[in-house]
């Protein structure tokens, strides 16, 4: 007989499946349409988690037990993060992490199912379509930016006049450039009393983020410190209260300007 540990780790419909079941209890047709399989191809799955006592089949409906609960609940964070690092190692690899609190790394499985954004050489100042639309029709935009980009400050500007919150940290560098450069800008935003305006204060370079109730849109610096122009783009839920989360842990140690 397989081990607890074997039971999810050795077969990926057995995994899905205690997966699926952590958001409550299923009927066969449910789990037919939720996993894209034939319930015959499940029979051997669920027979296998039963005599285990990892799932319990009640009337029509499948549910975990106690123990197949604890243990799904504990894997399914190991399991995501796994899928995040797989997607794209080679990015990953390549990240300076250290600038991430340990308890979001830890979570950066919530990311999802996201993209990895990398632009052709011409539109490498351009900001994507999907990109730009999705800031349009976000409700609340928060915000940190670590480097400069010269089309976030105008895109933020126009949003914000249409009423859109708009909470914003800035790097030291990045406030100074656009006090220099782009004071008009910086004039407009600070009349709006739906804007907010404040200033990081640590040494370490934070990743630039975007968070809204449309995406996330996440900029980590490699491990050389510079910026490769490869960014993360999620619209996930979990990536959503991620975005949120990390922009807040970096609100903590930023002064309020406007």
């Amino acid at each position: 007989m397989e081990t607890l540990s074997e039971a999810i780790w050795f077969s990926e419909k057995r995994k899905e499946l205690m997966f699926l079941l952590l958001k409550g209890p299923k009927t066969s047709n449910d789990i037919e349409e939720e996993m894209g399989v034939s319930w015959r191809s499940m029979m051997l799955p669920v027979k296998e988690l039963k005599e285990m006592d990892l799932l319990l089949h009640e009337g029509n409906k499948y549910m975990l037990s106690s123990i197949g609960r604890l243990i799904a609940e504990n894997a399914k964070p190991i399991s995501d993060i796994m899928d995040t690092l797989d997607s794209s190692t080679d990015y990953w690899a390549n990240r300076n992490l250290k600038v991430i609190p340990a308890g979001l790394c830890k979570r950066l499985g919530e990311l999802g199912n996201f993209s990895l954004i990398e632009p052709d050489l011409k539109d490498m100042f351009e900001l994507p379509t999907k990109i730009v639309d999705s800031i349009s029709a976000s409700n609340h935009i928060m915000s940190l930016l670590s480097f400069f980009h010269p089309s976030y400050l105008s895109i933020y500007a126009k949003v914000a006049l249409k009423g859109t919150r708009l909470s914003l940290i800035m790097t030291e560098s990045v406030w100074t450039r656009i006090e220099e450069d782009f004071q008009k800008d910086k004039e407009q935003l600070e009349k709006m009393d739906n804007v907010q305006l404040f200033l990081y204060r640590n040494d370490l370079t934070p990743p630039t983020i975007i968070t809204t109730d449309e995406f996330l849109l996440l900029s980590i610096f490699n491990k050389e410190g510079m910026y490769d122009h490869r960014d993360i783009l999620s619209f996930d839920e979990t990536a959503l209260q991620w975005g949120k989360d990390l922009f807040a842990y970096y609100l903590d140690s930023s002064r309020k300007v406007v």
